[in-house]
């Protein structure tokens, strides 16, 4: 595997793919119609040499000069009058070089020297040296808009791979700046929860703060993968959940449903702003009974996320969610855009999410 990657890169490389579409077009020239040549194999290749050359020169002083400087910036008039006078200078200059080897072997034929072949002979009158001028002008055209199409679809495929690197580097960078806005956000609302802990004096609150650092330790060191394992997002989510736990008083009617239907990779903390939305609403409530539905369950390739817990009106319009739930739709609209969808409403007395991914 490693081999082939490596033949595969090397092959991939533009500089060994033009040294390789020469060395093509050498080969199939020097075997063509082998057994009616009748000079040594040095006039053929000596032939062959010039002739590619003169294309050589003819196919890069269009690709990496007139296509560069006024294709690209859509020069169309000044592109055309130049690659107009490049083909007729190349057709005078292919043309002579073919006279100069006819009348030395008079017996050579174009196609055992050239790819690029043209009516020429050994006759020096104007007139007939400027008809096949024009008819080596008009077979060079030809070859000018077959190496151009390649020359822009080359480039269209370098443009868009530019392009398609910098949308990634932006959607990185963007991601990792939500991702970023995660921890403190998470940060400021357990430590007013451990604040409410420490001012009831309560025994619960060295265990809340050894589950903080637990959650903690995950964000700093394991949740800046692209994706970890459902089950390790799993173990976070349990967490949390106790440790929120900590500061609710007991039977009240609390139901939480983890699971998937087999290992899954997963963006990291997607869950964790819906879990801090359903403890935020409920205990914004002063009642003696609260009530909490939250299922994160993966089945069939798909994430459901589902909340329902105590929810009281409090004059702001901001009941779909605050910062939290904002940032990861912007999140969920970079990573599953079309292939997500995400609500947060209340419903009568109660707030309720749902969040769908296919992943």
């Amino acid at each position: 595997m490693k081999l082939s990657a490596k033949i595969f890169s090397v092959i991939n490389n533009r500089l060994v793919r033009n040294i390789l579409f020469w060395v093509a077009m050498v080969y199939i020239v020097w075997n063509n119609d082998t057994q009616n040549k009748v000079y040594s194999s040095d006039v053929y290749m000596m032939g062959i040499a010039i002739t590619t050359f003169i294309l050589i020169a003819y196919t890069y002083t269009n690709n990496l000069w007139l296509m560069p400087l006024y294709m690209r910036p859509k020069k169309y008039k000044a592109y055309t009058w130049r690659a107009a006078l490049l083909t007729l200078i190349t057709a005078a200059v292919f043309i002579f070089a073919l006279k100069v080897l006819l009348m030395r072997y008079p017996l050579l034929r174009i196609h055992h020297i050239s790819v690029f072949s043209t009516v020429v002979d050994t006759s020096r009158t104007a007139e007939q040296i400027l008809y096949e001028i024009n008819t080596c002008f008009w077979g060079l055209t030809v070859w000018l808009f077959l190496i151009s199409t390649a020359w822009y679809m080359n480039d269209y495929s370098r443009q868009q791979k530019v392009l398609e690197a910098a949308q990634r580097k932006q959607v990185e960078t963007e991601l990792h700046f939500l991702k970023s806005q995660v921890n403190p956000h998470f940060l400021f609302n357990t430590l007013n929860n451990l604040y409410g802990l420490s001012l009831k004096k309560a025994d619960t609150t060295p265990d809340a703060i050894l589950r903080l650092s637990s959650i903690l330790r995950y964000m700093l060191y394991e949740s800046d993968a692209e994706q970890v394992s459902f089950e390790k997002e799993k173990e976070i989510m349990q967490a949390y959940i106790n440790l929120e736990l900590l500061r609710l008083p007991a039977g009240n009617d609390f139901r939480f449903v983890i699971e998937s239907d087999r290992e899954y990779m997963v963006p990291p903390l997607l869950w964790l702003p819906v879990l801090e939305n359903v403890f935020k609403h409920a205990t914004r409530v002063i009642t003696d009974k609260y009530f909490i539905a939250y299922s994160a369950t993966i089945k069939d390739g798909v994430l459901t996320i589902h909340t329902r817990n105590n929810y009281k009106p409090n004059g702001n319009s901001a009941a779909e969610g605050g910062i939290g739930l904002a940032n990861l739709r912007k999140r969920l609209e970079l990573l599953y855009p079309a292939r997500h969808s995400i609500t947060a409403m209340p419903d009568g007395d109660a707030f309720v999410v749902e969040l769908k991914v296919n992943l």
